[in-house]
């Protein structure tokens, strides 16, 4: 089977934009000419790749399995001209990570002075999204390595986990001037409630204690980062995790609220697929278990 690598690199800038003319002008050839040669590709590995009928274009399902097998063939070519010349025109030290937006701001902050110290000084290209669709990212290639919370099918093969920390979602709300939580969780009346978007890994852990307090929701979003920001401001009752509230639990601008039993377990891993990472994604893997052995 003769695969040009430039067709990977065709076919992988493809399916990140998902638009020929904007792929094409991106690999400085022609609109033309980048057609036929992810067609070329098709024909190659004897399937259909990319679903044509769709605005945006779309991966088929052999498509976005075979995005994964290109970025491993990539990572790979990278790895042997990196040990062969000590270089690589790929940028083989950057390192594509998705996160949860919570884990994004204090997981990757804690473990970047240690990549300073290793061989192959990894870049860390960090995209903050909500977990499901850092889920879909780890699963369709689209990083090397994603930061999230449990997920039943990521610790199965073909897929590589490595259990990073345990949290607690905590019910908190902001404290008056003298230091008395602005909000109480009662049966009797209603909490304006800052929530989670239903759809999202929070707000589904949240749900699963919905009937068990009054609860009016004011205001909906993925993001732990905004919840905390309205939930210093006063304005309601929110679920954050403990490791992003720390510093004001301790100077006393938020509250836990209600009783222990609304308090919400919750672990947190780093996934990556079970082939090889260049030398650069290895030493972040590397560095990502022994930040999980200092958890211990």
């Amino acid at each position: 089977m003769n695969i040009e690598s430039k067709w990977l690199e065709d076919f992988l800038m493809l399916a990140e934009v998902r638009n020929f003319s904007m792929a094409a002008d991106k690999r400085n050839v022609t609109q033309p000419a980048f057609s036929r040669r992810i067609k070329a590709l098709e024909q190659t590995v004897g399937a259909e790749l990319v679903d044509r009928s769709k605005t945006p274009i779309a991966l088929t399902p052999s498509g976005r399995l075979f995005r994964i097998t290109a970025r491993t063939l990539i990572n790979q070519m990278m790895d042997g001209i990196g040990q062969l010349s000590d270089l690589s025109k790929l940028g083989g030290n950057n390192v594509r990570v998705a996160a949860a937006h919570s884990l994004a701001t204090s997981l990757v902050p804690s473990i970047q002075s240690e990549l300073m110290t290793g061989k192959h000084k990894p870049i860390l290209s960090v995209e903050a999204i909500d977990v499901d669709d850092a889920i879909e990212e780890l699963q369709e290639g689209g990083c090397d390595l994603l930061l999230a919370f449990d997920d039943e099918l990521l610790r199965l093969p073909p897929y590589q986990s490595l259990q990073i920390g345990q949290a607690e979602l905590l019910p908190v709300c902001a404290c008056d001037g003298s230091g008395k939580p602005l909000f109480r969780i009662t049966n009797h009346k209603e909490v304006p409630w800052l929530a989670y978007s239903p759809s999202s890994y929070m707000g589904r852990q949240v749900e699963a204690i919905r009937n068990q307090v009054n609860l009016q929701p004011v205001f909906l979003s993925s993001m732990t980062d905004l919840l905390k920001t309205l939930v210093l401001q006063g304005l309601g009752v929110a679920w954050l995790p403990d490791y992003a509230i720390r510093q004001e639990l301790e100077n006393g601008r938020v509250a836990i609220v209600g009783d222990a039993s609304l308090r919400l377990p919750i672990t947190y891993y780093a996934y990556r697929y079970q082939a090889r990472l260049h030398p650069a994604g290895e030493q972040v893997w590397q560095a990502l278990r022994l930040h999980a052995e200092k958890q211990v």
